[in-house]
């Protein structure tokens, strides 16, 4: 099953969502979460996001955690991720003394 056969949906936060496809084996429609790593993997391996159709089909498969199972705080959402932001993350990762420096703090 290539990326084409799955539809990717993102939720308005943009971390999660869920995907759908039809099985091929018994030709079932199926819908799964996808937290944030299951979005970036889908992504990178080419599957089309459906931005027509946000997430929002089947709230049961969210049960509003983070990544380590905590409730998701509240509050205002994060600032969205912009064009800019990705620009200086380049030329961060390009600086050597940054990266070194970087993981030299991480303890």
């Amino acid at each position: 099953m290539g990326p084409e056969s799955i539809l990717l949906s993102v939720r308005a936060n943009g971390r999660e969502g869920s995907y759908r496809f039809t099985c091929p084996e018994c030709e079932d429609a199926v819908e799964k979460r996808a937290d944030r790593k299951i979005v970036a993997l889908l992504v990178s391996a080419g599957v089309d996001i459906d931005r027509d159709a946000p997430a929002q089909r089947h709230p049961e498969l969210f049960d509003e955690r983070d990544d380590e199972g905590e409730p998701a705080p509240t509050g205002p959402p994060a600032p969205a991720f912009t064009p800019d932001d990705v620009i200086e993350f380049h030329y961060m990762l390009e600086d050597d003394a940054y990266v070194r420096d970087f993981f030299a703090n991480r303890g």
